[in-house]
């Protein structure tokens, strides 16, 4: 594979994965526009990206389904050339996958048959946290320029995949946060309305309400929201007053 692209290419294709890194990202469709650059910019037929999440899961992205079958469906995917280079961290690259039928039997009958002659392999291991290969496929290896721009794709690839995993913990926090205080202003309204009737403190109201959760073994917020809904009636802790 050879490249020449023109520099207006490069600079449009950064600053379109730079705008999606800025917006709602969605990290398939962002991986996969990496992907369709390779192709176009690095001189690559087909390019792959497989990664792990932090909970180990992988994923793959594909500028093509060719490329998507051969990372994906590979019967022990820990024995392909995007396992090989996770674990060593290191760039592969083979001008004739012909001469790796040994290493790699299942994607090299699979890759030639495809029309696949060479693969080359960059990890994206190279920021903190990201576990992760692209792979570019062709009829013959990229050349240094196309290499190059392999790199830096690779590293935009890892940006959005650190970056995807920060915005799902925040979105989780914040969904945390949301039902922890949507359970707290339940709480403070049945504490209100059993204080008021009792004619009691909140917080005596509320030690009452908490013990009942304890006896009954139900949560605290279901049982509050029975005492706003007038579905649970509780008596006031007498002997707790005396």
């Amino acid at each position: 594979m050879t490249t020449s692209a023109p520099v207006q290419g490069v600079a449009a294709a950064f600053a379109e994965l730079v705008d999606a890194l800025a917006n709602d990202l969605d990290v398939g469709e962002y991986l996969a526009a990496v992907c369709r650059h390779c192709v176009t910019l690095a001189g690559a037929d087909c390019a792959v990206i497989t990664y792990l999440d932090d909970k180990k899961n992988q994923h793959v992205a594909s500028s093509d389904d060719r490329g998507a079958m051969l990372a994906a469906s590979a019967p022990d995917p820990a024995t392909g050339p995007w396992a090989q280079c996770m674990t060593s961290g290191q760039l592969i690259s083979v001008a004739d996958l012909r001469s790796r039928t040994n290493q790699w039997p299942w994607f090299t009958v699979q890759a030639l048959a495809t029309g696949f002659r060479s693969i080359t392999v960059i990890p994206l291991g190279a920021q903190a946290g990201v576990t992760g290969a692209l792979g570019l496929l062709g009829g013959a290896a990229p050349d240094a320029s196309g290499i190059l721009l392999a790199l830096s794709l690779a590293d935009a690839a890892a940006a959005g995949i650190l970056l995807s995993e920060e915005l799902r913990r925040h979105e989780t926090s914040i969904t945390q946060l949301q039902s922890a205080l949507s359970s707290r202003i339940v709480i403070e309204q049945a504490k209100g309305i059993l204080a008021e009737r009792w004619k009691v403190t909140p917080d005596e109201a509320f030690t009452t309400l908490r013990k009942m959760a304890r006896t009954s073994q139900r949560r605290l917020t279901d049982l509050a929201a029975g005492v706003i809904e007038g579905t649970v009636d509780i008596l006031p802790d007498r002997a707790g007053r005396e």
